[in-house]
């Protein structure tokens, strides 16, 4: 399982920037608070983190979502030594680095959060790389399981092929500074569901 080894242009408990983008900054916590409290009622015995960032998304599952277990996957070494901590702090969370999609993930979900940064260059088209997750995502959700991402923006949610999607509420919050240094106030929450059809 490979991690990788980055120089952040800043890294502290408000933000990550690398190579002038912003990983994740402080500004998400009011949407991820608003997400998960919204989201409480699924109860997910187990959970699948992907992407720790600054830590707020697992915070606030262990708060909100209270599984019994919660799978974390970071892939950028400092990053990862955070959420060790994170870890060694909360018995339910079992940290894992390296890259997820290089992991044997052989056991099934309640609850996948799917929120990485890709500090790599994309080989595949956007419509491919969705659709690989998708079928990934698939494989290691319980059948009656939910696959949950951040969508910024008034825009449609994209459709991931072999789910039914779910917007449960669009909702405007205190600006998002985003990757490209634009805020966002339009948020969504959504899932996913596994198509019984397909």
């Amino acid at each position: 399982m490979s991690s990788i080894e980055l120089q952040f242009d800043e890294k502290n408990e408000d933000v990550l920037i690398w190579n002038g983008q912003v990983v994740m900054s402080r500004t998400e916590e009011e949407y991820f608070k608003v997400l998960f409290r919204r989201l409480a009622y699924l109860k997910p015995v187990s959970v699948l983190e992907i992407g720790y960032g600054l830590g707020i998304s697992a915070g606030l599952i262990q708060e909100y979502l209270m599984p019994l277990r919660h799978d974390i996957f970071e892939i950028e070494k400092a990053v990862c030594k955070d959420l060790e901590r994170f870890s060694d702090a909360n018995l339910s969370v079992h940290s894992h680095c390296g890259d997820w999609k290089q992991s044997v993930i052989d056991q099934q979900y309640d609850f996948i959060f799917f929120d990485p940064f890709d500090y790599s260059p994309n080989q595949q088209s956007d419509e491919e790389e969705r659709a690989e997750t998708a079928r990934r995502m698939r494989l290691m959700l319980n059948p009656r399981g939910v696959l949950c991402h951040p969508h910024f923006g008034d825009g449609d949610v994209p459709h991931l092929p072999g789910f039914t999607t779910v917007v449960v509420e669009r909702l405007k919050v205190s600006p998002i500074r985003m990757a490209d240094e634009t805020s966002c106030e339009d948020v969504a929450i959504v899932f996913h569901r596994p198509d019984v059809n397909s």
